[in-house]
């Protein structure tokens, strides 16, 4: 019982950490000048806990992370909550979604590029642009257990997500309070890694997924903790940080073709891709915009609409490549919406996704057609109504 009020305690905090900042920072809601105020107000809040399902927090909490919570909000607490929260517009996760083989090595380096072109106009400053942010791999993934070691876990054993203690060490670490933009590039892809990954996932990618149905699979404990919990995330950061996802949708038979090896072969790698497809798909629907701030929390990027192979005009790469960027950095409320190089490193695919499949004989690519059919009622998310580069194909 007591396990589980803190699980109520702790989904309540995440989820109403939004509130607060209202609270802070507009003159019509009350204000909080002490620790009192902000403990009476946080204990009012678990009136409303019981409607959270604790289903939906996977990580259970540590005695450290229950204990540290109970009864009390630490003195020390609530400023660094305060300013943190204040800082939210300061901070920025953008994390590269995608199933395995969706181009997430090929999309990165124009997403950073064109996060390196911004500049602030307020104060004329660039904004500061991680993309191996190792404080938030930390967080999600449970890995850098040196960071966590210097942040005061001890023991070897790996926090939950959505501890209050590592929340706070990580925004700390990843955005300190100096005026200027952090952004924060994450493209871990669904699923990541091996069964044997040498790097310390809270959940390794799992043998038994290969003899499950791809439904099986997205409703499994350990797919939904796999790479990371992210409702887990969402929750524990949306107070302190803007998290906006740029979902990559790849046709199909050219994902399946990019690791065709992968899970014994293509017909169960077909499985566990559509699996993750599923589970991503109904973390976007349940996730369409910003608890804090209300604007769109994702966007889909059609990576095919990227290849210079689906036009026969040079012209017509160049104006869709310009449009895709454009429509990113408004997405994303980045100020400029120019990056004439942000391309300069993407290459197009030169694999014949049909050709690779082949190999394993044609029932093998007949059965992936049905798949891909089976596939078509999720998958891709639906993009931006009337904006072509957005209209991605399966």
């Amino acid at each position: 019982m007591t396990m589980l009020r803190s699980t109520y305690f702790l989904a309540a905090i995440a989820f109403f950490g939004s509130l607060l900042f209202f609270a802070w920072t507009n003159n019509d809601h009350r204000q909080y000048n002490t620790n009192a105020d902000l403990s009476g107000h946080l204990r009012q809040l678990l009136s409303v806990a019981k409607f959270i399902d604790p289903k939906s927090i996977s990580d259970r909490p540590s005695k450290r992370t229950a204990s540290f919570w109970k009864g009390k909000t630490p003195h020390f607490e609530f400023d660094v909550m305060k300013s943190l929260i204040k800082n939210r517009a300061n901070c920025q996760v953008v994390y590269i979604m995608g199933v395995e083989g969706a181009s997430h090595h090929g999309f990165m380096p124009v997403l950073e590029a064109l996060a390196k072109h911004q500049v602030d106009p307020a104060h004329k400053v660039e904004y500061v642009v991680d993309i191996n942010p190792k404080p938030l791999k930390a967080g999600l993934y449970g890995w850098h257990r040196n960071l966590q070691k210097d942040w005061g876990f001890k023991g070897g054993n790996t926090p939950p997500i959505d501890d209050p203690d590592l929340v706070r060490s990580v925004i700390q670490s990843s955005c300190p309070l100096d005026g200027k933009k952090h952004v924060m590039i994450e493209w871990q892809s669904f699923p990541s890694g091996q069964e044997e990954d040498k790097r310390s996932y809270r959940v390794h990618r799992q043998h038994k997924w290969l003899s499950m149905t791809p439904q099986e699979i997205a409703t499994s404990d350990e797919a939904m903790r796999h790479p990371t919990n992210m409702t887990a995330f969402v929750e524990a950061y949306s107070p302190y940080a803007e998290i906006r996802f740029v979902v990559l949708s790849r046709p199909f038979m050219e994902t399946i073709a990019s690791h065709p090896e992968w899970d014994e072969g293509p017909l169960v790698h077909s499985n566990v891709i559509r699996g993750f497809s599923l589970m991503l798909r109904n973390f976007l629907d349940l996730h369409n915009t910003d608890v804090v701030d209300g604007r769109r929390s994702w966007t889909v990027v059609c990576v095919e609409r990227i290849m210079a192979k689906l036009y026969t005009q040079d012209e017509d790469v160049i104006a869709a490549r310009a449009n895709i960027i454009a429509y990113l950095a408004k997405f994303l409320g980045w100020p400029v919406k120019e990056c004439p190089h942000c391309f300069d490193k993407w290459h197009d695919s030169t694999k014949d996704p049909l050709e690779v499949l082949g190999k394993s004989g044609i029932p093998t690519v007949n059965k992936l057609y049905e798949h891909m059919g089976i596939l078509t009622e999720v998958w891709p998310p639906p993009g931006e109504e009337g904006v072509k580069e957005q209209q991605c194909r399966i």
